[in-house]
């Protein structure tokens, strides 16, 4: 009888992304356990732990950048064991793809982007006083 075939490998890269989501699935998935009520009050967490087990590593680049302040929040609010390395590996992808996407949003932008200071007395009044000219359409 002839030996069937064997399958064809997985691509390097991707098979081992996948283990290693996986294996982040199952840390995060072991901790929100130990929170009662966790995956109610940390629901892009959940989300998160969800897309790793499809996704493996890739779960990480595909959390939209709006979220990824709110997912590194709510997984540092947990009691991360520092003796969990796929935990402290999704942590520091997590961390990474923030820095990533602040970085490319570094510039800038006045529609963004508010300055605070402090300013005299005297210098609040002379801005009032040329917004009220400006309005006016006074020189």
């Amino acid at each position: 009888m002839p030996t069937p075939p064997a399958p064809a490998p997985l691509a390097p890269r991707n098979g081992a992304d996948l283990v290693r989501g996986r294996l982040m699935q199952q840390s995060l998935s072991a901790l929100l356990d130990r929170v009662h009520g966790s995956r109610d009050v940390l629901p892009h967490l959940a989300a998160l732990e969800q897309a790793l087990g499809r996704l493996g590593c890739a779960a990480v680049d595909k959390v939209p950048a709006h979220w990824l302040a709110k997912v590194c929040s709510q997984l540092s609010s947990l009691p991360l064991p520092e003796d969990d390395p796929p935990l402290q590996d999704l942590l520091s992808r997590l961390l990474d793809a923030l820095e990533a996407h602040r970085a490319k949003d570094d510039g800038f932008d006045p529609e963004r982007t508010m300055v605070i200071r402090e300013i005299t007395h005297s210098e609040f009044d002379a801005a009032t006083k040329e917004q009220a000219t400006t309005q006016l359409g006074e020189p």
